[in-house]
């Protein structure tokens, strides 16, 4: 019996390790990637459009799907808890969305259409992965085709904003 409980702890910790590791590593990953693979001006150019168009939009989708119509909620947030929102997760999509700009493909091609279709399943890929660590829930319906949908507008809608600002 007591084993049973030790080996129920273990995994609690384990669990409380991923949850509270998890963005954090996400952030770190991405921010090396970007400062190894991006050239300096091209990052001055493309931070502002990541803040507006990856972390205040995710503000605004959170307050959306979760406050207005609770789609979706985060849960056991910890340490990174504002008001019931991962403070963390505008951070992460600030650095996405400036990833996902630079490397936008820059002819007109029908590579743009996979770019986004592309990104889009990489989001709903990783918000699975954020819902098996224990951050998020959402409702059945929502997955998988009605998220890789918003998904898809998403990224598409922030392409066509960023365009005539970043010489795409």
């Amino acid at each position: 019996m007591v084993i049973l409980n030790r080996n129920r702890n273990l995994e609690r910790m384990d669990a409380l390790t991923v949850q509270a590791l998890l963005y954090p590593t996400l952030i770190l990953i991405i921010a090396v990637f970007l400062l190894a693979t991006v050239p300096r001006s091209s990052l001055r150019r493309l931070i502002p459009y990541g803040i507006v168009l990856g972390g205040l939009i995710d503000v605004f989708w959170n307050m959306l799907f979760d406050d207005l119509l609770n789609v979706f909620r985060y849960t056991n947030l910890g340490i990174f808890d504002a008001s019931g929102q991962l403070f963390l997760a505008p951070l992460a999509w600030s650095l996405i969305i400036v990833s996902y700009l630079y490397f936008w493909p820059r002819d007109n091609s029908p590579l743009r259409y996979f770019y986004v279709l592309a990104w889009a399943f990489l989001a709903t890929g990783f918000s699975q992965l954020v819902r098996f660590a224990g951050l998020f829930e959402y409702r059945a319906w929502y997955y998988p085709f009605p998220m890789l949908i918003l998904f898809v507008i998403r990224f598409a809608l922030i392409a066509q904003i960023a365009k005539p600002w970043t010489n795409s």
